[in-house]
């Protein structure tokens, strides 16, 4: 009984830390600017939840859940992308940063160990963020003023008469202050509120979260993300795909073709060509691939060089983590999403039936936040921060929940030279992909 209270305890407060994410108490309320919420609690969810969180990391779990795995591999990486140069202090400040991304994750897969803990999960991070983006539409559109929001006068380009064009952008809060980062969790969040949404068991109460999804819509709109707009719309085709199949994703791809131009402008825009934002990334892509045409291909540039290379980071994860972690590096920070797509496949293909329906009803949007999240940063370098991890977790979480809910209690995926192998092919072949593709879009 004591330890399951304590359990219930550590539950609660990894609620409360991943609540702070979102709500940031120190910029609702002035008077707790000095009180260092976030370490707190997660500290003492840490010291509750320990003994079950070191039995993730050893070698019988990581075995059973090759994304743990991927994710100490980026730790190592990270150590590793200094130690190759002896630069002890890299190792050192980069590593202390990671470990607190790494704790986060840990306690994520250690204290959501049940559907309906994994259910409550979910309906915090959808309550949490879809009120932070409530906050900033109300203040972006001046219904009220928040000091603490403030929003992005963004550069759009010049006109004929050579005047600089702006566009007013929507910021979030603490970190994600940046209007794709916004538009990201959006994204993420409007797929959890369409979860609770369709759960025909709940009461007509359920059609409440229409309120939300449509202020969550508007802020999307108002991020003038494009990466933001198009992982909505992957994640949507994906959700579509994997509930009702590839035809009735087909046509309302269709319709969204048709109809995203006139709703979102800007946003549905997307231009390769010299001097438009696309190309200018690209460019950053390219610039971050020559300096791999060195010993540092194996182990990288060393965690956050990237703007000393190319003047910015990446803007884009993937080729971020390969180029300041080198192929080692960045094949674990590809591993993650690898295993991820991996084990939902074979989910939808168990040979026996799964011991609960609401996590084979929560399938396709673990499918569609997945697929969204990979397409945000894709244009993002979002490698080693938490709300990436939050998503990795998610994904973790819900496919370890998956296996022991079966009857054989057989992991999905269970680690061997076999998978090390097919993990080592598709990193690269990616790798290789994005560099022919940069080689030819940054001409």
């Amino acid at each position: 009984m004591r330890d399951k209270s304590i359990a219930a305890l550590a539950f609660g407060l990894f609620l409360l830390t991943t609540a702070t994410l979102f709500l940031r108490p120190a910029e609702l309320f002035t008077w707790m600017a000095e009180w260092p919420l976030y370490e707190l609690l997660i500290l003492s969810t840490f010291a509750l939840a320990f003994q079950s969180f070191t039995g993730h990391f050893r070698w019988f779990m990581l075995a059973r859940q090759p994304v743990t795995l991927c994710v100490v591999g980026i730790f190592l990486a990270i150590a590793l992308s200094h130690l190759q140069y002896i630069y002890i202090g890299g190792v050192l400040d980069s590593g202390t940063l990671f470990l607190k991304t790494l704790i986060y994750y840990g306690l994520l897969v250690t204290t959501v160990n049940s559907p309906s803990r994994m259910k409550t999960f979910l309906l915090t991070v959808a309550v949490c963020a879809s009120t932070m983006v409530t906050l900033c539409v109300l203040d972006f559109y001046e219904v009220y003023d928040f000091e603490f929001i403030q929003h992005l006068d963004d550069i759009d380009g010049v006109t004929d008469e050579e005047e600089v064009i702006f566009v007013r952008r929507m910021r979030g809060t603490g970190i994600f202050q940046d209007p794709n980062d916004m538009a990201m969790v959006i994204c993420m969040t409007g797929i959890i509120c369409t979860y609770f949404l369709t759960d025909i068991k709940a009461s007509k109460i359920r059609l409440l979260w229409l309120i939300p999804m449509a202020i969550l819509f508007i802020g999307l709109l108002s991020t003038k993300s494009r990466g933001g707009l198009m992982a909505c719309g992957i994640a949507g085709l994906t959700l579509l795909s994997v509930r009702f199949g590839g035809r009735v994703a087909m046509g309302a791809a269709l319709i969204g073709v048709c109809i995203l131009p006139v709703i979102a402008g800007r946003q549905a825009e997307i231009d390769l060509e010299e001097g438009g934002t696309g190309h200018e990334r690209v460019t950053l892509w390219q610039e971050g691939f020559e300096e791999l045409k060195s010993p540092a291909i194996l182990f990288g540039t060393g965690q956050g060089s990237y703007p000393d290379i190319a003047g910015l980071v990446a803007h884009n994860s993937f080729v971020h983590s390969y180029v300041e972690l080198g192929l080692f590096g960045g094949t674990m920070f590809f591993g993650c999403f690898f295993f991820i797509g991996m084990q939902l496949y074979r989910m939808g293909r168990l040979p026996e039936p799964l011991m609960s329906d609401e996590l084979l009803r929560m399938r396709p949007f673990i499918c569609a936040m997945a697929a969204g999240w990979c397409t945000s940063i894709f244009s993002l370098s979002r490698c080693y921060v938490v709300p990436t991890y939050l998503l990795i977790g998610i994904c973790a979480t819900y496919l370890n929940l998956v296996w022991i809910h079966t009857e054989s209690g057989t992991p999905l995926v269970i680690w061997n030279r076999g998978h090390a192998i097919r993990l080592a092919f598709a990193s690269g072949t990616a790798f290789s992909c994005l560099y022919v593709f940069t080689a030819i879009m940054a001409r």
